[in-house]
């Protein structure tokens, strides 16, 4: 199927986060015609309340954060211009603000907390294939992506990655093959994660798949989310149709989540959502919603795609014998999370 989303290798922070800019200090600071792209954390920054005294590095250390980044480069050298912002506890709970427009409680939630905005630190250290990075209060089960940056500003994906521990002020991140975007066609690269290379958590956290009893709470969702971009289940359930899989597995959700660059997943499950990671499949938050749950609920979920038949060649068909099939909408999708 047609890819829906542009392949995209970097994604802009700034249409995310315009509504934070509200609770939150913001400056601007550029730098032009850097030789090297390994100079520019050290090298003062020009504008804004950088002035041309304070480089990035100071500002990461005067508790300032990178909302978005620019590179433009000319002439064998390269202009930077950091959009940065400071406020209370702007790391994570900003995105909080953000995200809730029509959440009827407070998410379920430990000290750390969910959020769609991209999160971007250099690799400075690899063992056994995991790098320890100066990020804390992550999710385990949280991933993104590395990207390495060649001297002429060509930019390449190298590998996904994920967060297998978190503390307070520093994560560990485990790296795993990068083959969401597979095309026969076009050769592979053999590159592997190095140090210097850019390490970009919640990759493409704003494109999602939404799974949802009904109508009224598919809605509820998108309204609820303003922030992010659905693909409509409908093209989901085409999908299927086209399979033959009425009853999707996680293996079934995952992949095509995967095939279409989605970053998460929603799932709707009685007064919930649950917002979960593509590559991982952890849950990531969940949220309590509004709807009305007195309209009918059809399987798979909420679609305009009618008659989605079965066949004996694929997985689901066999779960017929177990009850599964039998499943209401609500347990059925408690099953695929593993959740009561």
């Amino acid at each position: 199927m047609t890819k829906i989303f542009s392949k995209l290798l970097l994604v802009s922070a700034s249409t995310c986060l315009l509504s934070n800019l509200a609770f939150a200090q913001d400056t601007t600071c550029y730098k032009n015609e850097v030789e090297k792209p390994s100079l520019i954390e050290d090298v003062a920054l020009d504008g804004g309340i950088c002035n041309g005294k304070l480089s990035l590095n100071d500002m990461k250390d005067n508790g300032w954060d990178v909302l978005d980044i620019k590179i433009n480069s000319s002439k064998n050298k390269f202009n930077y211009t950091y959009y940065f912002t400071k406020g209370n506890n702007t790391k994570q709970n900003n995105s909080n603000v953000l995200l809730r427009t029509s959440i009827t409680e407070n998410p379920t939630t430990s000290n750390n907390e969910f959020s769609i905005k991209p999160i971007g630190t250099k690799i400075t250290n690899i063992q056994d294939n995991k790098s320890t990075i100066d990020v804390g209060n992550l999710i385990i089960g949280q991933t993104g992506i590395v990207v390495h940056i060649f001297n002429n500003d060509k930019r390449l994906i190298v590998s996904n990655a994920k967060v297998i521990s978190s503390s307070a002020n520093s994560s560990v991140v485990e790296f795993f093959e990068f083959n969401d975007l597979e095309q026969n066609a076009i050769p592979t690269s053999n590159r592997v994660v190095a140090n210097n290379d850019i390490l970009i958590l919640n990759y493409m956290y704003n494109s999602s798949l939404l799974i949802a009893p009904e109508l009224d709470a598919f809605q509820s969702v998108r309204d609820s989310f303003k922030s992010n971009n659905f693909i409509h289940s409908d093209i989901f359930a085409a999908k299927l149709k086209v399979d033959n899989i009425p009853y999707p597995t996680k293996e079934d959700i995952q992949k095509f989540a995967i095939e279409q660059n989605l970053g998460t997943i929603f799932m709707v499950i009685e007064n919930k959502v649950f917002v979960i990671d593509t590559k991982t499949f952890t849950i990531l938050q969940s949220y309590a919603i509004n709807y009305d749950n007195s309209a009918e609920v059809k399987m798979p979920f909420y679609t305009r795609v009618e008659e989605i038949e079965d066949t004996i060649f694929h997985w689901s068909f066999f779960d017929f014998f177990s009850g599964k099939k039998n499943l209401s909408y609500n347990d059925y999708y408690k099953m695929i999370l593993g959740i009561n």
